[in-house]
């Protein structure tokens, strides 16, 4: 069902692109005509004022408006082939491969409390298999989201459930912010026009009307011979003057806006989009409405803003900017609308930027749970139990995932996982992490059933010295564990992953040293998971029901060497180092 619906897609993109093609070539056509009618109009009209004007007035209205249709026609032709090619990247993603998304490697960072440990940001990671989002704000959020985790993450289900519902209007929110063109004015942040500010003259919202009338009249006068055209000449250069004085910082305010054309005209595709959303989920119907504040506002306001920025656009052209500026001051009509809609909208663009931001990372998590139908969301409460049935590791295909059950009780509370090299562990460790990172952030996660409490990740799993504060391994590793510690003994609520501790030191030293940490972590009430080869840890749970022992097996048939990558309770007696030494012939 997921398949077809992404070839129903792709054909709706063909289809659209033939049709957004067809009338993308018209407008070419219709702009080069208008321009060579209107040229060779004036050109057998020269010296005859009364055609020769009108004839270039109509030409450049014309014109202009032709520019206007082609550059939608552009435009519609985009978002038709970025269909296209989001609906095939995501047929890629079902058969595994993601590579095509952003993987967030500038959100990398070695001291965060598991991030590091769980290649949210790498190449093939979490991060890059969940990503959707389009705009450099999007990503960020989602990156926060999954190393913050969310206030409400119950809310955030609610809202990506109800957007994976209707996944057709996914797929144009993403289309309308991937287009190329946009891809550099989504960089632009909108929350600038919070502060950005100008001062027209008091007498300049009256006066303009004034000379507007007077620069129209004076032209129907002469083209009737009922002034000189050294009085015409005169009067459009008294309007040319006024504006001109005034023409360095309107050129600095066209620039100004002219850079987040691509951000405002986004933001316009996306209330209007926001508009048509019809969903029966309550938390999303708030959610949209507040985004659009119930009403025509927002989207009235922004196309508002985006007609006040083409009509500034209209005199940029030197030729239609002196034109329109002596007969109808053009430049001051727009400078007095555009400061009133800053009054008036400053403080509230922000806001809208802000929620759209978040609804690309909502739109996310809306592909995972439709691209995978067998994801749950957790469900939390406040006693201190885990249980998880079915988890499965998320990259790991579904031909080969082999699903584990998680559980611990205010008995049962630190897990000493033992088993052989290539067994499961760490993709065990790796499975329960994600877990978390997935249902602390709202995302969909993937098991069968998962009760879990509200607790932070933290983790200790890949450990490396630091040359540049010549630390050793081992150092390095005590400052990981003291770190961690800390934010126990702080009293939060956290859930510890540990792999092979206490690896920079001897065998005695890194059991004995290993065993009193996990009872300073007991005296702490601390949960978790404790990777290890060392069997003697395992011994920690005789006579106390905190520890408790699991492991992951191999078995060695006919010279192979066979993983059913199933946990299991107890202690792991068989290893596979010596095997495999012998089997690749480094030994005797």
């Amino acid at each position: 069902m997921t398949e077809e619906f992404y070839t129903q897609q792709i054909e709706k993109a063909n289809s659209a692109i033939a049709k957004t093609s067809a009338t993308f070539r018209l407008w070419i056509s219709l702009r080069l005509s208008i321009f060579l009618v209107t040229a060779v109009g004036i050109y057998f009209t020269w010296g005859n004022w009364r055609f020769t004007l009108p004839i270039f007035v109509l030409g450049v209205a014309l014109f202009l408006l032709a520019v206007t249709r082609f550059e939608d026609a552009r435009t519609a032709l985009n978002k038709a082939k970025k269909w296209k090619e989001l609906a095939e990247n995501e047929q890629k993603a079902l058969n595994g491969d993601f590579s095509m998304f952003d993987h967030g490697e500038e959100f990398r960072d070695a001291k965060h409390p598991f991030a590091h440990d769980l290649d949210l940001f790498a190449p093939h990671g979490v991060f890059q298999f969940l990503n959707r989002t389009f705009s450099p704000k999007g990503k960020k959020f989602l990156a926060d989201l999954l190393k913050n985790g969310a206030k409400k993450p119950t809310e955030i289900n609610e809202l990506i459930n109800g957007l994976h519902e209707d996944l057709d209007w996914c797929m144009q929110f993403r289309v309308n912010g991937s287009v190329d063109e946009r891809k550099e004015a989504l960089n632009g942040n909108l929350t600038f026009l919070k502060t950005f500010d100008f001062k027209n003259p008091k007498w300049m919202p009256i006066l303009r009307f004034f000379l507007a009338f007077i620069g129209v009249a004076s032209f129907i006068a002469l083209v009737f011979n009922l002034i000189s055209g050294m009085i015409f000449t005169i009067i459009v250069l008294v309007n040319l003057f006024l504006v001109g004085s005034f023409l360095k910082e309107t050129n600095r305010i066209i620039a100004t806006i002219a850079g987040y054309e691509g951000k405002i005209k986004f933001l316009v595709d996306q209330m209007a989009l926001i508009k048509t959303l019809q969903s029966k989920n309550e938390t999303l119907r708030a959610f949209a409405a507040r985004l659009d504040g119930g009403n025509e506002s927002a989207i009235a306001a922004l196309k508002e803003l985006l007609q006040i920025h083409k009509r500034f656009e209209f005199r940029m052209n030197l030729l239609v900017g002196v034109m329109l500026n002596m007969f109808l001051v053009w430049d001051f009509h727009q400078r007095i609308a555009l400061k009133k809609w800053l009054d008036n909208y400053r403080t509230k663009i922000g806001d809208w930027e802000e929620d759209l931001v978040k609804l690309e990372a909502y739109v996310s998590g809306a592909f995972l749970k439709f691209n995978d139908g067998k994801t749950i969301f957790a469900t939390f409460h406040e006693s201190d139990d885990i249980l998880v049935s079915n988890l499965r590791h998320p990259l790991i295909s579904k031909g080969k995932v082999v699903s584990n059950n998680v559980q611990f009780d205010t008995s049962h509370r630190l897990m000493i996982l033992t088993g052989p090299n290539m067994a499961g562990k760490s993709t065990y460790l790796r499975s329960v992490g994600l877990l978390f990172v997935l249902a602390n952030a709202g995302f969909p996660i993937f098991a069968e059933k998962a009760n879990l409490p509200r607790y932070e990740l933290y983790s200790s799993m890949r450990t490396s010295d630091d040359l540049s504060t010549e630390s050793s391994y081992f150092y390095a590793e005590l400052a990981r564990l003291k770190f961690i510690l800390d934010e126990i003994e702080s009293g939060r609520k956290i859930f510890l992953l540990l792999d092979e501790i206490l690896k920079g030191t001897n065998s005695i030293d890194k059991e004995q040293g290993s065993k009193q940490f996990l009872q300073k972590l007991k005296r702490l009430h601390t949960q978790g998971i404790i990777a290890t080869h060392d069997l003697a840890l395992c011994e920690l749970s005789n006579g106390s029901e905190y520890f408790f022992n699991g492991y992951f097996d191999s078995i060695i048939q006919n010279d192979e060497l066979y993983f059913d990558y199933s946990w299991k309770a107890g202690v792991c007696q068989n290893m596979n180092a010596s095997f495999l030494l012998k089997k690749m012939k480094l030994v005797d």
